[in-house]
């Protein structure tokens, strides 16, 4: 095997393992459709008295537009993520939330 095609397998495989490895909230953050991750995410790091925001944009100073219990699982990622931002499908309320708090 040359070289080169050494090199090109080898970076094909750093790549799928990275993907692999990351959880489709957390690939967001490097651009990824989290459309391509998990059916279905969970709330993750909320507090049990409090909820996470579904908001009209991408944006922490988007209008609030619902919210999902911090228990609250089932949400859809409609893909692709604005940065942090995530637009998400949850009993039918379609908006952006924070990838961060996305969990599979």
């Amino acid at each position: 095997m040359s070289v080169r095609r050494f090199l090109v397998l080898g970076l094909s495989v750093a790549t799928v393992s990275f993907g692999a490895g990351v959880s489709g909230a957390q690939a967001g953050a490097y651009g990824y459709d989290c459309a391509h991750g998990p059916d279905t995410y969970r709330v993750r790091g909320v507090e049990d008295w409090d909820q996470l925001n579904i908001r009209s944009r991408a944006s922490a100073r988007g209008r609030i537009v619902g919210s999902i219990p911090a228990t609250g699982s089932g949400i859809h990622c409609l893909g692709p993520c604005k940065g942090k931002w995530c637009r998400i499908s949850w009993r039918g309320v379609v908006g952006w939330t924070n990838m961060r708090f996305l969990g599979e």
